[in-house]
């Protein structure tokens, strides 16, 4: 661990970061920088590189190299040190973390910075994660410029919003079949967004759909694709595009770490301050966290609001920041790179369209320490932006910092027509707090016959633990007098309306692979807990029990 300067005899606060990426790096550097020896820094992470994954795509286009650091010489130059391992679990009262080797650390303060993990969404296509793919990337332009490849759909699934990746590999794929004299292979791309990179506003969108239409690239907006079969994209409208490949993003879900609360897919939610919701001490920030846009900036933003906190704590003269996202993106064309920005610190600020870079150094990920560090360990540290001069144009959006709500199915949402989820048998929920003990409710579900309990602070569903649940928690030997429900449930879990058809309760469950959905009024308050038999009826699509 990291050690104090000579002649320091104050507390050393020691602080655990789980993590070897972005997120991570940025967080150790930042404390560095704000708390100097007032901590002691040790990350936590699998592997013993870093790689600096934004310059992925340009990789596989020859635009650039992707770049791969020892990260253990990093974390040195962060003052900090690094202990080889997976994180599987953190003992919020004991503040320790366990590694898979079975190895526990002790922390005054946690960060979980491990990321997400790639997931398939789009059945048969190639999904790209980043340099583990660039290579099928790259198989793919030779099968195009040979000829046995006619026709290629680039995918943004349903649920992942940030698509720019997906802009960039058609824009590049198209510029680079061009250059090689196959101006015939037909591009097209998928998106759910109503226009292109709809996160950064219309203007945004304009300029994204005009490079589209010069490479002759065809979008198809409010699409959402599913899978990849017999040479066609298949809609979830039922609509077939005709396509030789589909390249496609995946969906990210969370790793699981026992004793922390996570939602469905793994998401960690945070505070203002990206500290875990009813955890003191423990934060998180980048991918794993439940915000929802998942991009590097927004990560090293969050480390460094982390990182704050954490050096107040520390004894260190600050003021700590809250999160409050800016969105920057910098676009591969082909040609001129394109710069994209949003502050929110300025929401009145107009929408601006310049010939130079918005931020510096101009990197993928503008992080405040980290940027720098990568410009400075690398002598063509702005080989980012070498395709060509740089021109950039500023957006605008409006981003809620905050957790998302629970998902809930609605009326208008569902449909109308057939038996809704009100003509189903339904139970009255157990309804427990997320600092109960696990004992308490294990007791009270046992009492009821139970098999799940609804989680709810201030009359909102905020969770939801099952039997499943209180299992891994004991199988982990925690002590039911002091383990809390907040640590092992389900958080911001999906939840229905009464009004809803009684048919999308099954597709949510089936889609989902859930046997407890809870019914919520309009505010999110429980009124009832729908079981997996429940919706198992002739008459519905549904799963078997």
């Amino acid at each position: 661990m990291g050690r104090p300067e000579e002649g320091v005899t104050e507390h050393v606060m020691s602080v655990v970061i789980v993590g070897g990426g972005v997120a991570a790096l940025e967080a150790a550097f930042a404390l560095q920088a704000l708390a100097g020896p007032r901590v002691g820094v040790e990350l936590v992470a699998p592997e013993p590189q870093f790689y600096y994954r934004p310059l992925a795509v340009a990789k596989s286009f020859e635009l650039g190299e992707l770049r791969r650091y020892d990260l253990g010489d990093l974390v040195a130059r962060a003052g900090a040190s690094l202990t080889l391992g997976r994180v599987t679990a953190v003992d919020a009262v004991a503040h320790e973390v366990h590694t898979a080797a079975g190895a526990v650390i002790p922390f005054d303060a946690l960060l979980v910075a491990c990321g997400a993990e790639p997931k398939p969404c789009v059945e048969g296509a190639l999904t790209f994660r980043g340099p583990a793919d660039m290579e099928r990337i790259a198989e793919l332009l030779a099968e195009a410029e040979f000829g046995s490849v006619k026709s290629i759909a680039f995918s943004i699934p349903d649920g992942v919003l940030w698509g720019l990746p997906v802009y960039e590999l058609a824009l590049l794929t198209a510029a680079t079949l061009e250059s090689r004299g196959r101006k015939d292979v037909e591009i097209l791309i998928t998106t759910p967004e109503d226009e292109p990179l709809a996160l950064f506003g219309r203007e945004a969108g304009d300029v994204t759909a005009a490079l589209l239409r010069r490479r002759g690239i065809v979008i198809h907006t409010q699409a959402l694709a599913r899978a990849f079969h017999y040479g066609g994209l298949v809609l979830a409208s039922g609509e077939v595009l005709p396509a030789d490949r589909v390249v496609a993003l995946p969906r990210l879900e969370g790793p699981r770490l026992d004793g922390l609360t996570q939602t469905l897919h793994g998401f960690i939610p945070i505070d203002q301050h990206c500290q875990v919701d009813g955890m003191p001490g423990i934060y998180a920030a980048g991918d794993v966290t439940t915000f929802p846009v998942k991009q590097g900036g927004i990560a090293t933003q969050q480390a460094d609001a982390a990182a704050q906190a954490i050096a107040l704590a520390a004894g260190a003269d600050v003021v700590p920041q809250p999160f409050r996202p800016v969105l920057r993106g910098m676009l591969f064309t082909g040609s001129e790179p394109q710069f994209m920005r949003h502050d929110l610190a300025h929401p009145d600020e107009r929408p601006v369209v310049g010939l130079k870079e918005l931020w510096w150094p101009p990197a993928k990920i503008a992080g405040h320490y980290l940027g720098p560090l990568i410009l400075s360990l690398d002598d063509g540290g702005a080989t980012e932006v070498e395709a060509a001069k740089p021109a950039g144009f500023q957006i605008h959006l409006e981003l809620d910092p905050a957790p998302r709500a629970p998902r809930s199915l609605d009326l208008e949402e569902a449909g109308t027509g057939g038996p809704t989820v009100a003509d189903l048998p339904m139970a009255p929920p157990l309804i427990v707090a997320p600092e109960d003990t696990l004992g308490e409710v294990a007791e009270r579900m046992r009492d009821r016959n139970l098999g799940s309990a609804v989680v709810s602070e201030y009359g909102r569903t905020v969770g939801i633990l099952t039997s499943r649940d209180l299992l891994n928690a004991f199988a982990s030997r925690v002590h039911s007098s002091e383990a809390r429900v907040r640590q092992w449930m389900t958080a911001d879990p999906i939840t229905i309306q009464a009004t809803a058809s009684a048919a999308a309760a099954a597709s949510l469950m089936t889609e989902h692979g859930i046997h407890h959905l809870p019914v919520v009024t309009e505010d999110g308050r429980p009124v009832a807990i729908l079981g997996l038999r429940d919706v198992v009826d002739p008459g519905l699509t549904a799963p078997t029990a």
